[in-house]
């Protein structure tokens, strides 16, 4: 890699001759102004300009080690193009020849490129000169105004050209981003390309520039020579934090890796190159396991310290012609010089064997390990945005299977899908659309009794072609965006407002209401309640919430802060799929709850499983002894429903009551099952001389009182 690099000129593939022919014309212009160097030896003035020259050489800025883009533009130009307009081309050339291989020398630059980079300096000098002896300018001696007028057109005309045939010969002497067949160069590319030469381009206009007042200063007086370093210096100045600039824009400041736009820039170079015939490269995506668990318990310095060490593993164990960047928080991206899906995934593998493993973390050894997804071009996508969608897909493909790496595979993209989704459930709740959206009920019973004393409200979706979508399928889509919150709150105002037409008509059921873990961190859950309590007239509790273990536990302070709004409102609370999260006792000693629902994994295996029948049974005890209600999710069987109102059970769910109906249907399934629920307490009582009771003494919203 040549440091000699503005930051920012395009790379061009070049001709094999246009270097050859360029560095010919400039020997060939150094010869023929030779005898030009001795006539300019005898001036002091040209010995100041020289020495200061070479020592601005000495101390031109360097771009840090990085890709080669061009070549180093240098203070010392100031110096040579005020010899060349004082004292001819031959000594331009030469101090500029000289002041080069000063560079090369601190850059340790290719002695090819060097010879190279004072042919262009040579060539941009003669075009320049060129205009100087047409222009014919005397500053010195001319008097009249059209004399100061000419003086000023042919040394600006000169700086010009010399800006012009110097970035020209940048241009064709470095490599082309030539396209392949059938692949158009994208516009961005090229506006990019322009936006990049600005910078440069006005670098080398102010040295030029400057060249004529230091002519002039010299030539007046060697003593205000050394006045032009502090603008020189300003101009230095400029051009340097615009090459960091550049520089910054393309890497990750914590890790020093590129960026997203950096290997966005290398795959768009790299799917250039001529031989590749559109074959190539691969794109790896890695990300790490559990580092939000680190960021969360060890500290957000703990995490960037893992972040750099792993960037450190990554550098060492990439392949040849491959480069890393961080794309963002713990996501990483390799692009590998390989077309074949084979080798790419053993390159992969060796990648994920060099990232993984334990690290020492502020006392403490972390273990690291990494999912990757890979994508190789052209077959999984022929530009960076698919191909990086697609590794995306097949690193969550490995974290799913629990493997370190895994290939993309054709057909298991669902992004698309699931953006028509996510847009479709978004435009049904903005317009209210109840043909796709419907809030159905489920019924629960008391299972001593039969009758039906609350429901659960569920969400059903239909697509546009009127097929239903599983529920869990529009939840998973929607859950993580601001839809959620829409749909939350559509599903709210619908159950509540149910709840109140129910009510108007002498029916009170208890209805159960989800919230995601969005919702439980939402300000305005809490006073959308009220106010809908409100304004349908429902008694608080009549309305009850469920809500999940894992919503607790992604932020227990700030969940526990909505839950005691809720009580405080009278809202009561339900723990959903008890049993299927990690702290449940926990959350029954913390949460101020009215009732637990068992898991229908448990629930469905008891009259077969020994287990789980105990397991059931176990948590039935502890919530009687808690004093809160049991809710049995999936009973589907009379087997299960006699074992469970044996072991105590309060309420039955499942499909054997009823699966989930429209609202419509709910008042004739109560009377359904408070006839069925009548004749059986008339035919007990019958049988044993006992009185019949509307409803047993433990369920006492039939009596109006409140949990």
């Amino acid at each position: 890699m040549t440091p000699l690099a503005v930051s920012g000129l395009p790379l061009i593939r070049r001709p094999a001759m246009v270097p050859a022919v360029l560095t010919l014309t400039g020997a060939v212009l150094a010869v023929l102004t030779l005898a030009q160097i001795p006539l300019a030896m005898e001036k002091v003035p040209f010995w100041v300009m020289a020495t200061l020259a070479l020592a601005a050489a000495t101390v031109t800025y360097l771009p840090s080690a990085g890709k080669a883009t061009g070549a180093v533009i240098s203070p010392s130009l100031v110096f040579t193009f005020a010899i060349l307009l004082c004292w001819e081309l031959g000594p331009a050339i030469a101090i500029q020849a000289l002041a080069v291989a000063v560079i090369a020398v601190r850059a340790r630059q290719p002695w090819r490129d060097a010879v190279l980079s004072a042919a262009r300096y040579a060539v941009a000098f003669g075009a320049a000169y060129l205009v100087l002896l047409v222009g014919e300018p005397d500053p010195f001696h001319s008097v009249a105004a059209a004399d100061l007028v000419n003086d000023t057109l042919a040394v600006a005309g000169a700086a010009l050209v010399f800006v012009l045939v110097y970035g020209w010969t940048i241009v064709v002497t470095q490599r082309r981003a030539a396209q392949p067949a059938g692949r158009a160069q994208p516009q961005e590319g090229l506006r990019e390309r322009l936006m990049n030469m600005r910078d440069p381009v006005v670098h080398l206009g102010a040295l030029t520039m400057l060249s004529p007042v230091l002519a002039v200063a010299g030539h007046v007086s060697l003593g205000f020579v050394p006045l032009v370093i502090m603008p020189l210096y300003a101009v230095e100045r400029m051009a340097r934090l615009s090459t960091e600039r550049q520089r910054a824009a393309l890497t990750d400041p914590l890790t020093g890796l590129g960026n997203r736009a950096s290997l966005q820039s290398a795959y768009t170079e790299a799917l250039a190159e001529p031989l590749r015939r559109g074959q190539g490269p691969t794109l790896l995506l890695l990300d790490l396991d559990g580092f939000k668990y680190v960021n969360d318990s060890l500290g957000h310095e703990t995490g960037d310290q893992l972040l750099t060490a792993v960037a450190e593993r990554l550098r060492g164990g990439l392949p040849a012609g491959a480069l890393v960047a961080r794309l963002g928080g713990d996501e990483f991206g390799v692009l590998l010089d390989e077309a074949d899906t084979d080798r790419a995934l053993l390159a992969a593998q060796r990648i994920s064997a060099a990232v993984n493993g334990p690290v020492r973390l502020s006392g403490l050894e972390v273990e690291v390990t990494a999912a990757v997804g890979v994508a190789v071009s052209p077959q999984h996508g022929e530009d960076f945005a698919t191909l990086m969608r697609h590794a995306d897909i097949a690193m969550y493909e490995a974290k799913r299977d629990n493997v370190c790496v895994a290939v993309y595979r054709p057909g298991t993209d669902r992004h698309p899908q699931r953006l028509a989704l996510l847009d479709q459930v978004r435009h049904a709740v903005v317009t209210e659309d109840r043909d796709r959206i419907a809030v159905h009920y489920q019924p629960q019973a008391d299972l001593a009794s039969g009758r039906i004393v609350g429901v659960e409200a569920l969400l059903r979706w239909t697509d546009p072609t009127g097929r239903p979508v599983s529920p869990a399928t529009v939840i998973s889509v929607v859950e993580h965006t601001p839809v959620m919150h829409q749909l939350t709150d559509r599903i709210i105002d619908d159950a509540v407002a149910q709840a109140g037409r129910w009510r108007a008509a002498g029916l009170d059921l208890r209805t159960s209401i989800n919230v995601s873990i969005r919702d439980l961190f939402r300000d305005d859950l809490v006073e959308r309640l009220r106010n809908r309590l409100a304004e349908h007239r429902v008694p608080a509790r009549m309305v009850q919430l469920e809500i999940t273990e894992s919503a607790l536990m992604a932020d227990p302070a700030r969940a526990m802060r909505t839950i005691a709004h809720l009580r405080d409102l009278g809202v009561g609370l339900a723990l959903d799929d008890f049993g299927t999260g990690f702290s449940s006792l926990q959350h029954l000693r913390m949460i101020p709850l009215d009732e637990i629902k068992i898991d229908r994994s448990f629930v469905s295996g008891m009259t077969s499983d020994q287990h789980d029948s105990a397991i059931v049974s176990s948590v039935i005890a502890l919530a009687g002894t808690l004093g809160l209600r049991t809710v049995a999710e999936g009973i589907e069987d009379a087997q299960t429903r006699r074992q469970l109102r044996s072991a105590g059970c309060s309420l039955m769910q499942g499909y054997l009551l009823s699966p989930a109906v429209p609202a419509e249907r709910i008042p004739d399934l109560v009377a359904e099952a408070a006839a069925e629920s009548s004749a059986v307490m008339a035919d007990l009582a019958e049988q044993h001389e006992l009185p019949v009771t509307a409803a047993p003494a433990h369920y006492p919203e039939q009596a109006g009182a409140r949990w």
